[in-house]
Order: structure tokens, then C-alpha cells, then sequence
């Protein structure tokens, strides 16, 4: 059933507009084919093609007059000056790290993408193969995308755009991946696991990749997922056409993910017709819950990934399941408190070496309490150089507002980020995001930051950790030209091991190839310890909020004490939990001056205290 559909969302606020959301929503939408691989059976799934120096199709972009005048202006120094503050007390441990790519050759790029069981079963796709490996590195089987679709799709074009994820929910992993680049031959390819073993039975379907017609086809798949569904975005492109010229739309795939796993008929609905003020909406990435997958729908971002310059960020959201059939898709229209642009090429060792950045499209997002945090390749316009830049966007429920900072530091280039829940509890939101580094001085390799926003007021950054240093510039082509490095990183939480994620990203190997790094990681906050809290504002005249985390269940008194020590006001009996708790302390009857606040336990054993002024 098709329904065509137009809805008017209206909200007159600061950083929010009017928008119209045309779209159009067909449920129910059949596969192209099914069929079942089992991954054990090495005798029907032969290593097909590796496709060694086969290159994947480049992301549209309408980007290369703006990269080409930025590449101009570039010169070949940097300033001392970052963008945000860094702290080292704060830098995440690298607990393992190895290469991910044991068995088959380089993809160009590599659009690495990881999923990691609980168990500890890691599932690494490139382009354009499959290694599934152990939580040390060991090799369990090596699968190749050509392999998988053998004897199924008739004549085969090119495999590529690997995205994997796993499941905690349902214990299971899903790969999703691009067959062709030409309309007469384009598939999304989803497979789901049988059970939590991904080196047996998958459960594969073939999704049509022109489901509107015409010469187009599907490309650069961003994925996610909730308990019920998952989520595909892909840009439709015309064939035979630039960069510039071919974009047509971008589409959202809704599918219900027991059918996958069951192996039965799958039901899918997809979301087309896209626009805003008569222009479609382009290159959309799902909104990936951090812990809390139980929701019906799916928030989405999209930005003007083309533009030098722009504050603009669409948030999308689907609003019920796909089995319900009664999915709508709503749109608003925000403003960001800091620009994002298009970034210039990035400089290697080597002079006349660069490398792609592509676009400023949102390459990853995380839901968690109620906040979504995104980052995307951004232009650091002074000096001309490429950052990422890292979203927030809070008040969700009601009045939708976004912040937006820029993390670059001395001589780097950064691209390519994603980023993934780190908190060492549910209630703390913090993330790791990782990234693709290179400098003039440093070969291409993978990075990480921590990040969490505490006492109400500031932003806190790790200083900018190394995870693999590269060995050689990256040369797959010829001398001087400008390589291709991305198009993505990808990194997960480790479910059962809450502050642990897993990430993977390239690095520039001995051979001048473009190679894979797996590493786990795990945070270090020590800005939110039993022995800390944070109070805000300070000072205060009317009202004091007080951010700490408990480790049991305990009742405390809170207490203002003057600069002899006499009590001033005090809350007593004040139950607390395991985890992030905060207080709100009414301090407008208190004369102003400066006072110690504290917390204590119900026996009077002091926890914490912290100098306050009241004003």
C-alpha cells in the first residue's frame, strides 16, 4: 500500500522553524529474493572474489568546486589553537587492539564497520569481505561479499558499503552491504543470523535498490536499529551522471527484524518523496539508541552535506513500527549554535600526497536520556584544515534545540567519525567517538576522544588519543593524486561492559595500502567519582543544582555550612540510589557570602563538600 502523505509541523521557537514534511510511505514492500547461507559450509561458500584494487563507488557529493578553492587556499602549517579544551586526566585506555583484516586484501577505501557480541564474537566487514574474529584477534572465518550473493543475483557488478551490527536485545548479528552501481543491476543485500553464531546459518534477502524507477540505483547504506526494527537509509543516484548532477532523493527502509531472523516473508516498509520546500532531503542517518532500544520509532538527522557553510539540521522521525503499518515520517527544521562546512583534503607526510574527506554529512548519531549527540567531517576555518564536529541536541520532547562544538587540535587532520555510548553507568552520557587521523608529520591512522557534559554547564574533552599509528602514507593509485581514505569508522558499546567500546578504524600499512585496526577501549571518568560532585551555578542566588554519583542505596543530609562551621540549612533523610543522582537546593533565603556545602550520611560521616558563594 502506497499512501502519499503531506504534514505540517509547526513550532515558532529560537532555532526552530515551520516545516513541511512531504513524503510518501509504501508498507509492505517485497523482497527481491531470499535465501540462506551457511557460513560453516566452506565447500558452497568459496572465497568467489577478494576484488583487490577494485574501488567502491565514491559517496555522491556535491562538493568539488568548494574543495577544490578550499585545497587553494590551504597552507602548509598550523596553528597552535584548539577548538575545544582538552583534559589528559580524562583519556580512555586501550585495553586490546589488532588488525582486523586478517584474511583477504585492502578495500578502496575500506569503509570499516564492526559489531562485537557479548560473548565477544567480533564480526568485521570491509570492502569486500567478512572477518569474523575472537576477542584477541583470532581468525574464525573469512567470508567475501561476492561469496555470499554467488549463484543468487544472476550476473554480479561490485560488492561493497558493508554495515554490520549486533542485536543485544535478540543476541543475533545483521549484515547489510550494496550489490551493482548501475540500475540494471543494484541491490541492498541484508542478512540476519540464525542464532548468535555468525559463522553459521544467515538468513539473506535481496532488497531492490531502484524501488522508484528509472535509471537509478542505491548507494552509501547508514544503518541502525531499535527493538523492533531496522533502520537503512540510501541516496538514490541517476546513472551515468557527476557527482553534481546525479542525486534524485533519499530513502528510508523500516524492517521489522523477527522476520529477518525467522527467516520468513520479510515485512519492510520504505519512505520516499523526502522534501522540504520542494528539495529533497539528502543523505539521512538513523539516530542509534545507546542502551534503552525499547521505543516504536526512530529519530533520524540529515544536514546540507554539500554546503561551505550552514547551520541547518533536520531531525526526522518515524513514528511507529514496521509491522504496525501505521508508520508516519515528521520532520523539523533546526538551527545550530556553530557552523559545519565542507573540509579540505587532507595533507600526508608526503608533499602532494592528500586524501578525501568527502562531505559534511552526519556520519553517526546516538540516542540516550532523552538527548541525541551526532558528529560529522567539518571544515576547521581557521586555520583551513579538517575537524569533526560533535552535536547535541536536547529537549527533545518538547522544544528541540541543537549545540554544536569542533574538535580539532595542533597540525591534524580528522575525518571520518562515529561515536558510541561510554558511560560507566546508565544514567552518566558520555561517549567515545573515533575518528581517521593525518598529519604532515603523522603517517594515516585511527583516533579517539572521550566526551561527557556534567555539572549542567561545561563539556568535557580527553585529549585526542592515538589507537594505531600509521606506517607509510597511503598510495593506492598514483603519485600526487588524492586518495581515497574513508568513507566511514564505526565503533559499539560493549553491551555487558558498560564504559567498554569496541572500534575500528585504518591505518596506513608498509605497503602503502589502506589497512584495518580493531581496538577495545574503555573510558576513564574520573570527573564523576564518589569523591566528586559538581554544583551549578556557582554562584548562585535563588536555586543550586548538585550532580554526584552513589554506589549503594544510602539515606544522606545535605548541609550549607558557614565559615565557622555552623549550619546554615540542611535537608535531611535525602534517599539516593546506585548511579547518577542530583539534588535541587533552594538557596534564596540565605544571606550572600561564601559557604561550604556537603554531603553526608544518615550517621553523619561526611561524603563530600564543596566551596559555594552565594550572591
Amino acid at each position: 500500500m502506497v499512501r502519499g502523505l503531506k504534514l505540517f509541523v509547526c513550532f515558532i521557537a529560537l532555532g526552530q522553524v515551520c516545516a513541511q514534511s512531504d513524503y510518501k510511505v509504501t508498507n509492505n514492500v517485497p523482497v527481491f529474493k531470499q535465501w540462506v547461507v551457511d557460513f560453516s559450509d566452506n565447500s558452497k561458500l568459496d572465497v568467489v572474489a577478494i576484488n583487490a584494487g577494485v574501488v567502491a563507488p565514491p559517496p555522491f557529493s556535491n562538493t568539488k568546486e568548494i574543495k577544490a578553492k578550499l585545497d587553494a587556499q590551504r597552507k602548509h602549517s598550523f596553528s597552535e589553537k584548539n577548538k575545544v579544551t582538552h583534559r589528559s586526566d580524562i583519556d580512555p585506555k586501550v585495553l586490546t587492539g589488532f588488525n582486523g583484516k586478517p584474511l583477504g586484501a585492502a578495500g578502496i577505501p575500506n569503509d570499516n564497520t564492526l559489531a562485537v557480541s557479548n560473548a565477544g564474537i567480533v564480526v568485521s566487514a570491509i570492502n569486500t569481505s567478512v572477518n569474523i574474529l575472537d576477542a584477541e584477534g583470532k581468525g574464525l572465518k573469512f567470508r567475501t561479499l561476492s561469496g555470499i550473493v554467488a549463484g543468487q543475483l544472476g550476473i554480479l557488478d561490485r560488492f561493497y558499503d558493508p554495515k554490520v551490527l549486533y542485536d543485544p536485545i535478540n543476541d543475533r548479528f545483521i549484515l547489510v552491504f550494496l550489490e551493482g552501481s548501475e540500475s540494471s543491476d543494484t541491490r541492498i543485500v541484508v542478512g540476519f543470523t540464525q542464532t548468535n553464531d555468525p559463522t553459521g546459518l544467515w538468513n539473506f534477502y535481496a532488497i531492490n535498490g531502484n524501488p522508484i524507477g528509472g535509471a537509478k540505483w542505491s548507494d552509501y547504506p547508514i544503518i541502525a536499529h531499535n527493538k523492533e526494527d531496522l533502520y537503512i537509509t540510501v541516496n538514490i543516484l541517476r546513472d551515468n551522471e557527476s557527482w553534481q548532477e546525479g542525486f534524485v532523493q533519499s530513502v528510508i527502509w523500516q524492517v521489522d527484524k523477527n522476520s529477518g531472523y525467522a527467516g520468513g516473508t520479510l515485512i519492510q516498509n520504505m519512505f520516499s518523496d523526502i522534501n522540504f520546500e520542494n528539495k529533497p532531503v539528502w543523505s539521512i542517518c538513523p539516530v542509534q539508541p545507546a542502551l534503552d532500544m525499547d521505543q516504536k520509532g526512530m529519530f533520524l538527522l540529515s544536514v546540507r552535506p554539500d554546503a561551505s557553510a550552514n547551520d541547518t539540521v533536520f531531525l526526522h522521525e518515524i513514528t511507529n513500527t514496521a509491522a504496525s503499518g501505521q508508520a508516519t515520517h515528521t520532520l523539523k527544521v533546526l538551527t545550530t549554535t556553530e557552523k559545519y562546512g565542507v573540509p579540505p583534503s587532507a595533507l600526508q607526510p608526503k608533499l602532494g600526497f592528500k586524501l578525501q574527506t568527502n562531505d559534511t554529512r552526519v556520519l553517526s548519531a546516538s540516542l540516550h536520556l532523552g538527548e541525541i549527540q551526532y558528529v560529522q567531517s567539518t571544515l576547521v576555518s581557521s586555520p583551513l584544515s579538517s575537524g569533526i564536529y560533535h552535536g547535541t541536541i536536547t529537549n527533545m520532547a518538547t522544544n528541540p534545540s541543537v549545540r554544536g562544538r569542533i574538535i580539532s587540535t595542533p597540525s591534524m587532520d580528522y575525518a571520518y567519525p562515529s561515536l558510541a555510548f561510554a558511560g560507566q553507568t546508565a544514567d552518566e552520557n558520555s561517549m567515545i567517538m573515533t575518528f581517521s587521523h593525518v598529519s604532515e608529520s603523522q603517517f594515516p591512522g585511527t583516533s579517539a576522544i572521550f566526551y561527557t557534559f556534567k555539572d549542567g554547564v561545561n563539556d568535557y574533552y580527553s585529549d585526542v588519543k592515538p589507537i594505531k599509528l600509521g606506517d607509510s602514507v597511503i598510495n593506492t593509485f598514483l603519485a600526487d593524486s588524492i586518495e581515497r581514505w574513508g568513507d566511514y569508522t564505526d565503533i559499539q558499546a560493549q553491551y555487558n561492559d558498560l564504559g567498554a567500546v569496541w572500534l575500528c578504524g585504518s591505518y596506513g600499512d608498509v605497503s602503502g595500502k589502506n589497512n584495518v585496526w580493531i581496538a577495545k577501549v574503555r573510558s576513564n571518568n574520573v570527573l564523576l567519582s564518589i569523591e566528586e560532585m559538581f554544583v551549578y551555578p556557582n554562584p548562585a542566588n535563588e536555586f543550586m543544582k548538585i550532580t554526584t554519583i552513589f554506589k549503594h542505596n544510602e539515606f544522606v543530609k545535605i548541609s550549607i555550612l558557614d565559615n565557622l562551621g555552623r549550619e546554615v540549612k540542611s535537608i535531611d533523610k535525602q534517599q539516593v540510589k546506585p548511579g547518577n543522582v542530583e539534588f535541587l537546593v533552594d538557596v534564596s533565603g540565605i544571606t550572600a557570602g561564601n559557604y561550604i556545602l556537603t554531603i553526608a550520611s544518615e550517621s553523619g560521616q561526611k561524603r563530600l563538600s564543596q566551596k559555594v558563594r552565594i550572591k
